[in-house]
């Protein structure tokens, strides 16, 4: 692809984002040729290869293609009313090893163009009545076709309250399901200006939230709500597309809006996930080329002005990052890979049409200077589930920050909430259903990128970036995409099997004395090393060395030791500080979740490497143990249960196993008073020799200060 062109043309590709996380929809084939629907329609999912989608639905949003009704008719309800056409569970399921997932109508036999390192699963059900193979939709109907006509929504979502396949008896009750009416508001009179006479209008354009609204029916729940003080159970909107077909509804759930007042057709003021009106047409399918849509905006049509505050439209997700058209069925192909549905490339009659074809490109795949998307031939782009599309921009796992590469702001970007459950909903904007303010562009995306589903974000999530580093293909060596060879470039992940770190720990006691006789005041620093103990790989640009560690320091005597502080060391970062947690009185039991990361793949693999160094202070008499283990932390017990991680490796660098040290015993004995007495300097006095453990308050002498916290101590 000619991609200099693209720059100079219309900065498409500046800075950018998986549209809300990183697994978006990729293609949608709605309507089949040939009346097949029930045998090739399919929804492809893509993102972090191997990413666990529990937690995760799709809903086919169906705004039909009618919103004005004679008037007087309604009651009784319009046969033809918005409902969620269809709806599928992803639980259970998983992105595949090139990161792509196809749910499809049909068999998978049926699907031929799916490569072996694709998922697939079949949303109907064998005999449409158990759960034995499909996708779970709510139980409300059978799952069936997509809805061909009228104006549609598809949207990826998490997170969503009420009834789940794993939640079958919520109290709440089934919220989101097939065939649930989410749009039953009744509007009478409205003035139709298509034919100047008043109307009944059924539906208002949005999304009804926690109450039914008039014709009533279990309805949908979003933030600000039914619980607006309580983002627990929040909805988060991953990613949507809609259109717009014959005078129905879309029901885009980011309000901002580009191209605000246009009077210009083919641009018209529009949602940013919302298609411009392709006139002419009413798309057949829909093929993501860019998942990138942070940046500094797009000027404005002529006309028109733009929401952002440097006068630029918000970023068009939409509109520049999809084709979409009319499909048809070629009756040559030089590979046969399955049924061959191509973008027709007819000519569009509509003189408002964008562009001439029954086919929508993004302007920057047709700019003038160098063509990449070909319109002379009728049939010259495939519509192929489970394959990367030939025209895509690169998709980079672990580019958290959307600008095509993985890099210390992707780190710092991971840090600010590595550790939690939960983070600021995507659609992040002054009009959201959440109410959060500010531009979603510079919002934190749910990036739970890893493939161990709702655990938050911690090391495997981490990892993606570590491991993709300067890397701008988002390829794993060895891993099938969109031919049926291996790709033989792209980041090597070998096999875990075999390998082993070994933990180690030394201590240092400032003050001299042994561990076994240590005195109230002494600081014990304990460092901790690891190192690549078995199956290490020195291979270039395959070397898996230490990259991040998450333990817990145990001390198992309380008010003999406490933990003073900890610092990464050499190569080593803290991850984010914050997270740690002191357990006991001020740490006197120890410190929960240590981390740290390093950018180099070598660490460990030539001798143990240091990690980090915990600092200890002695505060009373006794004996104690102390412990470095892999953190207890329910999530990441779970996704990182050796403690560590290392680089260039699958399982998410989880290494086979881990050997950690026998715990370092100590004992503080007791100080009488006479000892501190023959230590005092007063006030700016120094510190005599052999007094060093004295100077608590650490402010180079020993005086009533010190004293004073001497015999708290013993309180």
């Amino acid at each position: 692809m000619a991609r200099n062109s693209v720059a100079l043309s219309c900065a498409i590709l500046m800075m950018a984002v998986p549209a809300y996380g990183v697994v978006f929809i990729n293609e949608i084939f709605i309507n089949p040729p040939g009346g097949t629907d029930a045998n090739e329609e399919f929804i492809e999912l893509m993102g972090t290869p191997g990413m666990k989608l529990d937690g995760y639905a799709i809903a086919n949003i169906d705004g039909t293609e009618q919103k004005f009704f004679p008037l007087g008719s309604i009651p009784p309800i319009p046969s033809v009313t918005p409902e969620i056409d269809e709806f599928f569970s992803l639980d259970g399921l998983s992105l595949g090893a090139n990161g792509i997932l196809v749910i499809g109508a049909g068999i998978e036999g049926n699907y031929l163009e799916i490569l072996p390192d694709s998922n697939y699963r079949r949303w109907r059900h064998t005999n449409n009545v158990t759960q034995q193979d499909g996708i779970w939709n709510g139980l409300l109907d059978t799952p069936g076709n997509l809805q061909n006509d009228g104006s549609k929504t598809i949207t990826l979502i998490r997170n969503r309250p009420g009834i789940t396949e794993n939640d079958p008896t919520n109290s709440n009750g089934l919220r989101w399901g097939k065939d649930i009416k989410h749009d039953t508001e009744l509007i009478t009179p409205v003035f139709d200006d298509n034919d100047g006479m008043d109307k009944d209008q059924y539906g208002n354009g949005n999304l009804d939230k926690a109450e039914p609204n008039n014709y009533g029916g279990t309805t949908l729940d979003l933030k600000g709500s039914s619980t607006p003080a309580d983002i627990t159970d929040d909805l988060e909107v991953v990613d949507e597309i809609s259109y717009e077909g014959g005078r129905g509804w879309e029901y885009d759930l980011d309000d901002r809006t580009v191209d605000v007042g246009s009077s210009d057709g083919s641009f018209p003021q529009r949602n940013v996930h919302a298609l411009d009106d392709p006139n002419g047409f009413n798309p057949d399918a829909l093929t993501r080329v860019d998942y990138r849509t942070k940046g500094d905006g797009w000027v404005p049509v002529a006309g028109a002005t733009g929401e952002m505050i440097n006068g630029h439209n918000w970023q068009d997700t939409a509109t520049e990052q999809w084709i979409r058209g009319e499909s048809g069925v070629s009756a040559t192909m030089g590979v046969v890979l399955g049924p061959n549905n191509f973008y027709t490339n007819v000519a569009n009659p509509d003189p408002d049409a964008v562009q001439p074809f029954e086919v929508n490109v993004p302007l920057w795949l047709d700019d003038g200077f160098d063509i990449d998307y070909d319109f002379t031939a009728m049939m010259t782009y495939q519509i192929m589930p489970g394959r990367i599309n030939p025209l895509a921009v690169s998709f980079i796992p672990g580019d958290v920050d959307r600008d095509g590469d993985c890099d210390t702001d992707d780190i710092a970007k991971i840090g600010v909430v590595y550790g939690d459950d939960d983070w600021i909903f995507s659609n992040s904007y002054d009009a959201a259903p959440e109410g959060d303010e500010g531009d979603p562009a510079t919002q934190i995306r749910p990036w739970d990128v890893d493939a161990t589903g709702t655990n938050g974000i911690e090391a495997s999530d981490l990892q993606w970036t570590l491991n993709f580093q300067g890397n701008t293909t988002g390829q794993i060596n060895g891993v099938t995409y969109d031919s049926t060879t291996p790709s033989t470039t792209g980041i090597t992940l070998n096999s875990n099997a075999g390998v082993e770190v070994t933990i180690t720990t030394s201590t240092f006691v400032p003050s001299g004395r042994s561990l076994t006789a240590l005195e109230f005041g002494d600081f014990v620093e304990l460092t901790v090393s690891g190192e690549v103990t078995s199956g290490a790989n020195l291979t270039s640009d395959e070397e898996n060395g230490i990259m991040q560690y998450i333990h817990d320091v145990v001390i198992d005597t309380e008010d003999v030791l406490r933990v003073d502080s900890v610092d990464a060391l050499s190569a080593f970062s803290k991850t984010r500080a914050s997270l740690e947690s002191t357990v006991g009185a001020n740490g006197d039991l120890g410190m929960n979740n240590v981390n740290g990361f390093a950018t180099g793949f070598s660490e460990g693999l030539s001798g143990p490497a240091m990690l980090y160094r915990v600092t200890l202070r002695a505060i009373g008499d006794g004996s104690t143990d102390i412990s470095i283990a892999p953190a207890d932390m329910a999530k990441f017990a779970a996704t990182t249960p050796e403690g560590m991680k290392v680089g260039h490796t699958d399982n998410n660098g989880n290494p086979t196993s881990s050997v950690y040290p026998a715990a370092i015993s100590a004992t503080v004995v007791p100080v009488v008073d006479d000892e501190f007495i023959d230590c005092v300097t007063g006030p700016g006095g120094g510190i005599f020799s052999g007094c060093e453990q004295f100077n608590y308050d650490q402010d180079n002498d020993v005086d009533s200060e010190d004293y004073q916290f001497f015999q708290t101590a013993f309180d």
